[in-house]
C-alpha cells in the first residue's frame, strides 16, 4: 500500500469492493441472512470493502458480518437520508436516485454476491450480468434459473459448505484482489 501521501494512489492500490445484494427481512429467509453474514465476514477477512443497499435483511446481515471481522462497510442508499442506513454502515452514500441506486451499487463493485430476494435483487443480478461484472449467486432465487446464464464470470454456490467457502474466497482473489 502506498504510504507516501504526495504520490497518487494507483488503481491496483485502491480498496476493492464487493456488493452483497438480496432481500429485505420480510422477503428472505433466516438461513439466507445467516449465509449473508458469513459471506460478509469472509469478504472483510479477504480485505474487501462490503457494500449493500444499506437496509435490513440480507443487507444488514452482510454488513454485520463484515463489521464483526473488522472490515469497512458501505451503504449505497436509494434516498437522501443517511440515517436510513442500518447501524453497521461505516460509509453512507445518499444517492437520491430511488431504484436507480442499484446502478451505482453494481458499478461501484468489483464483485457482486447475490442472495434470495425479490424483483429488486433480480434487477441487481441482471445489471451485474448485463455489465459483465463478476457475480456469485449463493443459494437460489425464486425468479431466476441459473442454469442458462452464459456469463464466464458467473458462479453459483447452492450453499456455503466448507468447499464452497473456499471457492468463494478463490473467486474473490481471482476477480477482486489483484
Amino acid at each position: 500500500m502506498n504510504t507516501d501521501l504526495t504520490t497518487p494512489v494507483t488503481l491496483s492500490e485502491r480498496k476493492k469492493v464487493v456488493a452483497i445484494v438480496g432481500g429485505h427481512s420480510h422477503n428472505t429467509s433466516e438461513e439466507a441472512m445467516g449465509l449473508a453474514e458469513r459471506v460478509g465476514r469472509l469478504a472483510a477477512e479477504s480485505g474487501l470493502v462490503v457494500a449493500t443497499g444499506g437496509f435490513d435483511g440480507i443487507m444488514e446481515a452482510a454488513l454485520r458480518g463484515a463489521k464483526k471481522a473488522g472490515g469497512t462497510t458501505m451503504a449505497v442508499l436509494k434516498g437522501n437520508d443517511k440515517s436510513s442506513a442500518n447501524r453497521y454502515a461505516d460509509i453512507c452514500i445518499a444517492t437520491s436516485l430511488d431504484l436507480a441506486f442499484m446502478h451505482v451499487l453494481v458499478w461501484t463493485a468489483d464483485v457482486i454476491i447475490a442472495f434470495e430476494g425479490n424483483y429488486g435483487t433480480l434487477t441487481e443480478i441482471a445489471l451485474a450480468l448485463e455489465t459483465r461484472r463478476p457475480l456469485v449467486m449463493v443459494g437460489s432465487h425464486r425468479h431466476l434459473d441459473t442454469t442458462g446464464i452464459p456469463s464466464d464470470s458467473f458462479l453459483h454456490l447452492p450453499d456455503m459448505s466448507g468447499v464452497n467457502q473456499t471457492r468463494l474466497v478463490s473467486y474473490f482473489k481471482r476477480y477482486a484482489i489483484l
